[in-house]
């Protein structure tokens, strides 16, 4: 039996098939979706707290179609997670939901780079990067429009260590 391999972009492209767009944009209630808790006395404004709100039967559907994406193929152990932007500043985006393990960029909320951005205006795109490959895939909600971004990346331990 031929040992078949799926790329990075095929599992991102099975894996944005399943994931709801509309359940991404209700993770966050709507009291927390404008403004970010800022931590006092912090010298970075988009430093936030560690309160942790959100609606949790889309967190945990969004969560568990991540964690099946990074089965997909059963050669490869890639890492997912969800992106968003952040509704008070569009440039700056924020991981929403992680499958197995966090992307190597962090959780904080960030300036995003040109990869994820053209993923964000509706291109998936391959970026190669020392230590592996990542992809971005972008998700939409029921409208068609794109809610976030999906980030499918190889997993190097040495790399997120």
């Amino acid at each position: 039996m031929k040992r078949s391999t799926y790329s990075l972009m095929e599992i991102a492209r099975i894996g944005a098939l399943f994931l709801q767009g509309d359940q991404l944009e209700d993770v966050m209630p709507p009291e927390r979706r404008e403004y970010p808790l800022r931590v006092a006395n912090s010298p970075n404004p988009f430093a936030v707290g560690d309160e942790i709100d959100f609606v949790e039967e889309h967190f945990n559907a969004l969560k568990r179609v991540l964690l099946l994406t990074e089965r997909i193929d059963p050669h490869r152990s890639p890492l997912t997670a969800l992106w968003i932007r952040r509704p008070e500043q569009p440039t700056h985006g924020e991981v929403m939901v992680a499958g197995g393990g966090l992307p190597q960029e962090g959780t904080h909320i960030q300036e995003l780079w040109p990869e994820i951005l053209r993923a964000f205006s509706g291109l998936p795109t391959r970026w190669d990067r020392d230590g592996g490959t990542t992809v971005y895939y972008p998700i939409r909600n029921s409208d068609e429009d794109i809610v976030g971004v999906l980030e499918v990346s190889d997993h190097v331990p040495e790399f997120f260590v």
